[in-house]
């Protein structure tokens, strides 16, 4: 028994020394159902203990490195949520991606994925189900009742549901987003003793997934009653209850993002033809896109010097929206090796690719080249720098030099394509040297003493 029991023992701490301990992500999600391309995303989670760095490994929908997101520390409970990040930085066309979480403990194989749909618009979490809504009945009123009832879906278990009307929904209409409960109530211009007919969808999202259902709502006058006979020559009473025939107080649409500049959306209502149809079809209510917004028609002056927002270009004296280059991804090796995407030379290594080389045609280009070639083994050497800790620092050796060449073109001036060029070449000069030629000639020079 005695022999049983040292064997087990053995066999437990061979077992143990084998299977690796580490902290590991238990699960991760989008903060909330979905974005949209104007927004910035954020991955929460959690991983089995606490304060550690978590990263987010976006791939494409061939399998191509899109970019990392991180936190660098996970709180006390193990709980993290990542650094924002805006989705057109990211996400470009249209399809299924992944996205893996993983700590400074893991690899990227062995860590906690899911699928993000992009749709062009908007990204969400794919899901594993069928959003339906219940088929609503045609309804019939009359001017000046309520009509109230609730949309639902054929899943109750669903949550984090977001209701809307859409294709032309009667002026007055409301739903509530949350709950889907509807309600209208006609105003006496609406109807008719024939029976006007509205006819809309009503529409529910969650995540990438949308169902609209059509409903109709007939609105009709108040029935009179008409006197027995024509002795009685006084006024006739309507004992229906009167109706408020003055139009509600609007108030500013519930699409405007408060925190951007109401110009913002009075600009894309004059320059984009297809924002101009969506903003007409769905809020008719409103005389105009400035009325919606908050703004008094009229009184916005247009830029003198022909300036357009972020994004745009004057052509022809109209705001076009231009393409922007593609952000890249994080720097893996760099993050890996200074252990967090944070660290004062990570924002170096990032503000030197944003502000000096993507600011020009050219640099644009190179980095556009490199990523293809950078992203095709930089997550290898990332794994093996969290696994061991001796090539890590080996790692920040060999990046010291390159970091001081680079801090040369982050006090240049750059005003153009020639002098980006210039110091471009020069630098990539300077690292040859460093890195290639001067090992090189000390190998020589101590092999020809020996």
């Amino acid at each position: 028994m005695r022999q049983q029991v040292i064997f087990l023992s053995i066999l437990l701490l061979v077992i143990s020394s084998i299977v690796p301990v580490y902290a590991a992500v238990q699960s991760v999600t989008l903060e909330k159902g979905f974005y949209t391309n104007e927004e910035s995303f954020v991955f929460v989670g959690e991983e089995k203990e606490g304060k550690k760095s978590v990263f987010v490994i976006i791939r494409g929908p061939g399998g191509d490195f899109i970019g990392m997101v991180s936190d660098p520390a996970s709180d006390n409970d193990g709980l993290f949520s990542t650094i924002p990040r805006q989705v057109d930085k990211f996400f470009t066309s249209r399809g299924t991606y992944n996205a893996t979480a993983f700590t400074d403990d893991q690899k990227e194989d062995d860590g906690f994925t899911i699928q993000l749909e992009y749709d062009g618009n908007k990204v969400a979490q794919h899901e594993d189900f069928v959003l339906t809504l219940k088929t609503i009945e045609d309804k019939t009123i009359t001017e000046g009742q309520t009509l109230s009832f609730r949309a639902a879906v054929t899943d109750s278990s669903l949550d984090k549901l977001t209701f809307s009307l859409e294709k032309n929904p009667p002026s007055g209409a409301v739903i509530d987003p949350s709950t889907g409960q509807f309600t209208w109530t006609p105003s006496a211009t609406q109807g008719n003793a024939v029976g006007v007919q509205y006819n809309f969808d009503i529409v529910v999202e969650r995540g990438a997934q949308k169902d609209n259902e059509p409903i109709r709502i007939t609105v009709k006058d108040p029935i009179v009653s008409q006197p027995t006979d024509n002795s009685n020559d006084e006024p006739k009473t309507n004992d229906e209850p009167k109706t408020n025939d003055e139009p509600k107080e609007l108030g500013i649409a519930s699409f405007v993002d408060k925190t951007k500049d109401p110009q913002y959306y009075v600009d894309r209502y004059n320059n984009e033809p297809k924002y101009k149809e969506w903003f007409d079809t769905n809020y008719p209510e409103y005389d105009s896109i400035y009325q919606a917004v908050g703004l008094e028609e009229g009184k916005v002056t247009e830029p003198k010097t022909g300036q357009c927002g972020e994004g745009t270009k004057l052509i022809d004296g109209i705001c076009t929206p231009v393409d922007k280059p593609k952000e890249g991804g994080g720097c893996l090796i760099a993050t890996a090796a200074y252990g967090s995407e944070m660290a004062p030379q990570v924002q170096f290594l990032r503000e030197i690719r944003d502000n000096k080389v993507m600011s020009t045609e050219s640099g644009a280009s190179f980095m556009t080249g490199f990523n293809q070639f950078y992203y095709s083994f930089s997550p290898t050497i990332a794994d093996y720098e969290r696994e061991n800790p001796i090539f890590k620092e080996a790692v920040k050796i060999g990046l010291t030099p390159m970091l001081s060449s680079l801090s040369l073109l982050s006090m240049a001036d750059i005003n153009s394509e020639q002098e980006m060029i210039g110091y471009g070449v020069a630098i990539i000069m300077a690292n040859i040297g460093m890195y290639f030629v001067a090992p090189a000639m000390i190998f020589y020079s101590i092999k020809k003493r020996i």
